[in-house]
């Protein structure tokens, strides 16, 4: 599978690169053409903090932000998007304040919860949800149920890649979409085109990475 692979470099900062395979994946919830890695710009400090920079462009002059809420391991860009946010020469709205990150846990309902220490830095507060990638918007649709449930106010919404442009009526603010990913497809399972041309299936996918399937 790794000869699949091919790299897509963000139209909005040339040094910002994600990789995609072509396929048949299966998520939690769908079915799509393409895995999205997107682990090295998780982990590398440089380039997360390059992707930080863009990210941040949104909010900077608009936008009070008190929390950031982080989804998929997408932890260190978020740290340096509150970096951003707050530096004086450029967020006069945040200059100043302070802006927590934070990372919501998984119940064993598959809700997403907060520690009672955490849950005062959400409610009444303006929320930014950073997620490392978005297709039907199933993991922003439970962040955001989370977030309404502890009395948050969301602000924002922030992924490397996103195949949906809003959810909501709230904009999605990405640095890839699948228009940078030619004939990315998603689908729900009952409804994927590949399953009905029979082609089986590549790899079931989760934001930690793939696991092959063998035939």
């Amino acid at each position: 599978m790794e000869s699949r692979f091919f790299t897509v470099t963000s139209p909005k900062n040339p040094i910002i690169t994600i990789h995609a395979a072509v396929g048949h994946f299966a998520t939690g919830s769908s079915h799509i053409s393409h895995y999205i890695d997107i682990s090295e710009l998780k982990s590398s400090s440089s380039i997360a903090q390059d992707a930080a920079r863009e990210l941040a462009i949104p909010y900077l002059s608009k936008t009070i932000v008190d929390v950031i809420i982080c989804m998929e391991g997408t932890e260190i860009i978020a740290a340096y998007l509150a970096e951003e946010l707050l530096d004086e020469g450029l967020a006069v709205m945040n200059s100043g304040g302070e802006i927590h990150v934070v990372t919501p846990m998984s119940g064993t309902t598959g809700h997403f919860i907060f520690h009672e220490n955490v849950q005062k830095k959400i409610a009444n507060k303006n929320i930014v949800l950073m997620v490392a990638s978005a297709s039907t918007g199933t993991t922003i649709n439970r962040a955001l149920e989370c977030i309404s449930y502890y009395g948050g106010k969301l602000v924002g919404i922030s992924a490397v890649f996103s195949a949906i442009a809003e959810i909501n009526g709230q904009e999605v603010n990405s640095l890839f979409t699948c228009e940078d990913v030619p004939d990315y497809h998603f689908y729900t399972p009952s409804e994927c085109e590949m399953c009905r041309q029979q082609q089986k299936l590549d790899a079931i996918i989760n934001s930690e990475g793939y696991t092959k399937i063998l035939h």
